[in-house]
């Protein structure tokens, strides 16, 4: 999250458009391969499939640092490797969903996310100083080199996860699109998985305009180096922390939708608070770190209560194909906004495209707002 952009900003001298590219050629993978996934993941073991996508990730941000160090690398090696990465990352994360309930018992599946998210939290918390550190100490391709061992780390903890066996989808290749077809009509047929679907889907649009700049912001508007970055995206990324913790007592003190509501307004509001400032130095690093925390807790707080609806509302045959119809609309959507990110960025400025981006973003609780989520109070797992 950090080292690629930075080496892309640092080493090849890249600006909006084409920290905005490089951004779009990540997610883009969830758009065109994500209904695949789906179906692969309720064919196939779910470990199988995610010892070789933690492979082919390790593999892949290895030759980064592998090409700068030849003297090689370009912008097109870099959203080449960029875009292997998405690819992998798609039937990963995918996979990752569905063992949720292959592991734990229906009755436990808030909790379950809530720990999954606070690993998650925690781990966005620590990445950003090691990768500041490794930035600033050596460089940003040495970050990525660090990066790919551990996905060879991962891969080696897949082995201690016991897993039950999920029902498996046995039909021939020629019914592919038709399980594909299955999986969106059952997001997009359930008013809640619908609304939840699109509102994360407009909220991740705007956060990739965003981020298409941000580190341009700290960079250059700013003037901070990798390692001050890193400190202050980790310790905004703590908030993340506090939100996965938080989120299981708030969503039972004010209900499943009002919840999805305030953390996507937390989210949003946090987003506008780090381009209020830009001197004196020390109150822009403030900003920016008060930024990350709010996003952070909001987006804790969304996803410990989002993902648990697909799975009390969809079959467990379907969870793969759900959870990739899901993924690829939402991140389907995710290189689009960094395309408009970076082009706003260019066109009007870094400062105005954070800006915006922010209050756009906020419009996501309006799909909430208008569903029958808006009164929900829980639902059954």
């Amino acid at each position: 999250m950090l080292a690629l952009p930075l080496t892309a900003i640092t080493l090849l001298g890249a600006g909006p458009v084409q920290t905005g590219l490089l951004l779009a050629c990540g997610r883009a993978p969830y758009l065109l391969a994500g209904p695949f996934a789906g179906v692969i993941v309720d064919r196939l073991p779910h470990r199988w499939i995610l010892l070789i996508a933690n492979f082919v990730m390790a593999a892949t941000l290895a030759t980064i640092p592998l090409l700068a160090g030849l003297g090689h690398l370009g912008m097109v090696q870099l959203c080449t490797a960029t875009a292997l990465v998405g690819v992998a990352a798609v039937n990963a994360e995918v996979a990752y969903l569905a063992c949720v309930p292959t592991v734990v018992d229906r009755t436990q599946l808030v909790q379950a996310q809530s720990l999954l998210e606070l690993s998650q939290a925690s781990a966005l918390a620590a990445g950003p100083f090691l990768a500041g550190w490794l930035v600033s100490a050596f460089s940003a391709p040495t970050a990525i080199l660090a990066d790919s061992a551990s996905f060879l780390l991962a891969a080696a903890l897949l082995s201690l996860v016991p897993m039950r066996a999920a029902a498996r989808s046995a039909a021939g290749s020629t019914q592919l699109l038709g399980q594909m077809a299955e999986g969106l009509t059952t997001v997009f047929g359930n008013p809640i998985l619908r609304a939840v679907t699109l509102a994360t889907g407009t909220f991740i649009f705007w956060y990739n305009a965003y981020s298409a700049v941000f580190l341009l912001h700290l960079t250059k508007d700013l003037g901070l180096e990798g390692g001050t970055v890193g400190v202050v995206l980790g310790i905004g990324a703590l908030g993340g922390v506090v939100g996965a913790v938080t989120a299981p007592w708030a969503g039972r003190a004010i209900g499943l939708g009002p919840v999805l509501m305030v953390a996507l307004a937390l989210s949003a509001g946090g987003m506008s608070v780090a381009a209020l400032l830009t001197r004196p130095w020390w109150a822009a690093v403030v900003c920016v770190a008060l930024s990350q925390f709010l996003l952070s807790v909001g987006q804790g707080i969304y996803n410990v209560q989002q993902v648990p609806i697909r799975y009390a509302l969809a079959p467990h045959r379907l969870q793969g194909r759900v959870n990739a119809s899901i993924r690829s609309v939402v991140w389907g959507l995710a290189p689009l906004g960094a395309l408009v990110g970076g082009a706003a960025g260019a066109a009007s400025g870094l400062r105005a495209t954070l800006l915006a981006s922010s209050v756009l973003g906020a419009a996501s609780v309006l799909w909430i707002w208008r569903s029958p989520l808006r009164h929900t109070h829980s639902l059954r797992l």
